[in-house]
């Protein structure tokens, strides 16, 4: 049973559900069904690094390893359905792992290294390979304070060049705010978009953010809205729906009406992505967002709170 999208400028990515990981990654030919069953034209793809007991087992690698290519042919089932398939590489988002003795590993994310950064994208690259097909995204997160803004930017242009020297094709890059990071709050994801601006402008069509609604909630609480409106909706190429990665419920402290209600101003393409857990709840969260899209399309009136204007402090 697919949905109909209530958005012509919205598309939705199926997310990486538990189901698809059992003794290691899976792959696309499972993912691509469930995703095109409901009406899902993107799909998610974890491609963090080595992250629990299952994978140290596998890869004979310690807890927070980059994968090299022969750790990937043990994690995914290589091969793809389809030739057009869009999918999304979830990358490292430098959370706390542990190996199930006790032992845990926080990667940290090195964006102020080069050849760090290109050790990333490799790896990338190399689980791009095995599907035959590249990513149409990338989802990077912001790491912490050794990085600066022009760091990531950076990074970002040479991921995009490692891929276009691979495969002749470049994917949009989106960088994810994230609790505890140097980008997690409005006020910061305006700054990094300045810089982003500043150094590069021509990326603004193709790089910008994911905004995980949830992880701005927990970072700003009562500023919440406030926050929100910092961030300019031009810099906004999609968003994570879910509360505590669960189905979001209108009883829910985020104002998920005035969240979407400041969606429906953003005038170019986006996706939205259900990023919970289980298949269940990634479908009710898909019904969750078309009803609110019902009742707050998109608009082509001015927004009522400008964004307030900031010096880049990076």
């Amino acid at each position: 049973m697919g949905f109909r999208i209530m958005n012509r400028n919205i598309s939705y990515v199926f997310p990486n559900i538990s189901t698809f990981n059992r003794n290691g990654r899976g792959g696309l030919h499972k993912r691509y069904k469930i995703a095109v069953d409901h009406g899902c034209s993107l799909i998610e793809v974890p491609a963090d690094f080595v992250k629990n007991k299952t994978e140290v087992q596998l890869t004979g690698k310690k807890l927070g390893s980059v994968l090299s290519a022969q750790d990937i042919q043990k994690l995914y089932e290589s091969g793809t359905p389809s030739k057009n398939i869009k999918y999304i590489l979830h990358t490292e988002p430098q959370v706390s792992r542990r190996n199930g003795k006790g032992a845990s590993c926080t990667p940290q994310l090195q964006w102020n290294n080069q050849k760090w950064v290109r050790d990333f994208a490799n790896m990338a690259i190399s689980i791009s390979k095995i599907f035959g097909v590249p990513p149409a995204g990338i989802e990077i997160h912001p790491g912490g304070r050794h990085n600066t803004y022009s760091d990531i930017v950076r990074s970002i242009i040479t991921i995009r060049e490692l891929f276009k020297n691979s495969f002749n094709t470049i994917p949009f890059v989106v960088l994810e705010n994230r609790t505890g990071q140097i980008v997690s709050n409005g006020e910061q994801i305006h700054d990094f978009w300045q810089v982003l601006l500043f150094k590069n402008k021509s990326l603004s069509k193709d790089v910008g953010i994911v905004l995980d609604i949830q992880q701005l909630y927990t970072v700003t609480k009562n500023d919440f809205l406030k926050q929100l409106n910092f961030i300019p909706h031009e810099s906004v190429k999609g968003l994570h729906i879910h509360c505590k990665h669960r189905t979001p419920s209108v009883e829910n402290k985020i104002p998920w009406a005035k969240v979407f209600a400041w969606i429906g101003k953003i005038k170019h393409k986006i996706f939205l992505n259900p990023e919970v857990h289980h298949h269940s709840q990634a479908i009710d969260t898909i019904s969750f967002c078309n009803e609110m899209m019902k009742k707050h399309p998109t608009t082509t009136s001015q927004d009522c709170e400008k964004h307030a204007t900031r010096n880049p402090g990076h």
